[in-house]
This record gives structure tokens, sequence and C-alpha cells, in this order.
């Protein structure tokens, strides 16, 4: 992988086995090549503590189907899981390239595997109660997806960046503080982009620091932002 930014980590502390890396693939990015998969789950494992994920953020995407593409909420729910199911085949096509030692020591997850764990659960409870209640946090969550929309901003009113909001605000547990999954904190966050900065631009806020202690932390969490070797466009 070649990683063009890092957030709380180091190549040495990445090497020396500190974190459990996962990948959030955003089910219409088109970074998602059976290429990179296969790319990530070799480096991955490679440097695992315990275990290396792969989580295929499904579900919530409808809302991202309703505001971007004008579905109706069936029909972007059906979207979602259709988009979903093609992730699922790169990702067995990625697999089925790596050592049976590789294997086992990744797993693929959706986003309802994540959702329910009870630390998980708590802390979007927070986040959603602060939403509503605490304005500079609501304000500054809207503004940062106002910033990383880009143009498309232009074409969108109040009520679709409210809409996408929801979708940071449902992926902000995880962010924030990584996800356990069967006994193993997955803290090191890897994406083709910059979704960590999301985070680091929170915590420059006074509010968002006060915040934080009302969450349950597993410990100390990372990210970074990884590319596949050929030079990206």
């Amino acid at each position: 992988m070649r990683i063009e930014s890092f957030f709380n980590t180091t190549s040495g502390e990445i090497d020396s086995k500190r974190w459990n890396p996962y990948l959030g693939i955003s089910i219409n990015n088109k970074a998602f090549t059976v290429e990179y998969l296969a790319e990530f789950m070799n480096w991955a494992t490679e440097r695992a503590r315990e275990r290396a994920a792969i989580v295929i953020v499904d579900i919530i995407q409808h809302i991202n189907n309703e505001v971007l593409d004008k579905k109706k909420p069936q029909g972007a729910i059906e979207k979602a899981f259709r988009k979903a199911d093609e992730v699922h085949l790169l990702c067995d096509q990625a697999m089925s390239t790596l050592s049976p030692e590789r294997r086992d020591k990744l797993i693929v997850l959706e986003w309802t595997d994540l959702v329910y764990e009870s630390g998980f659960r708590h802390n979007l409870s927070v986040l959603r109660s602060e939403y509503t209640t605490n304005r500079p946090f609501r304000e500054a969550l809207q503004a940062i997806v106002r910033d990383n929309l880009g143009p498309i901003v232009q074409r969108l009113d109040d009520a679709g960046i409210e809409r996408l909001t929801h979708y940071v605000l449902n992926e902000l547990p995880e962010l924030i503080a990584g996800f356990r999954h069967e006994g193993v904190h997955f803290n090191l966050n890897v994406y083709p982009g910059k979704i960590g900065s999301i985070y680091m631009q929170l915590l420059e806020f006074g509010f968002f620091r006060q915040l934080l202690p009302k969450l349950h932390l597993s410990g100390e969490i990372a990210s970074v932002e990884a590319y596949g070797s050929a030079p990206h466009v």
C-alpha cells in the first residue's frame, strides 16, 4: 500500500503490528477494485496484531441514494443492497488470491455487524443526542459535510445537507473509536481518501473535546490514507 498521510501512527508502528487494520468500503466508490482489495488484504493481514477486517457499509448507503440519486426510500434501500452484493463478489475474488494463513486473519463484515455492539450503540446514542441539542456540534458537522461534497453541494438544499450529515453521524462512532468484533478492537482505519480527516477536524473544536468523555472508547485509534501501489489519478 502507498500511504500518503497518517493520523496518530507511523509506518514503524504499523509494521510492528501495533494495530488491527480495517477497511470500510463505501459501496459506490469505484476505487475498491479487486486489485485494491487484494493488496489491502495482504498488506493488512501481514501487519495485524490479531486480525484485519473489511466492513461493507451497506444499509446506510440508502441515505446517499435518496439524496444524490433522488431515489424513493424503498428503491434507495434496494439499490444499496444490490451494490453491496457486487462488493461481496469483489471481496470473494480478492480473498481467493490469499494464502490460507492470510485468509484466517481476515474477516469480512457488514454494517449491521458493528451497530449492535454495546459500545457502538452507546456512542451513536450520545452523538445523536448531541447533534440534536448541541448547536455548535451540529453546525460543525454540517460544515464538514459541505466541504467534503465539493461542487455537488451547489445542487443540494438544506434538507439534503441535513440528510447527508446523518450518514456521517451514523459513521462517526466508528471514525472516533474503531469498533469491536468477537473480542478484537479494530483500530486502524485504512481508506483511499481523507475519511480520517472528519475526526481530526472535529478534534479542533473545544465543544467536541468536551463531549468525548461521554463516549465509550476502547483504546487508541489511528487512520491512514492509503492507495494501491500504482499511482492514483
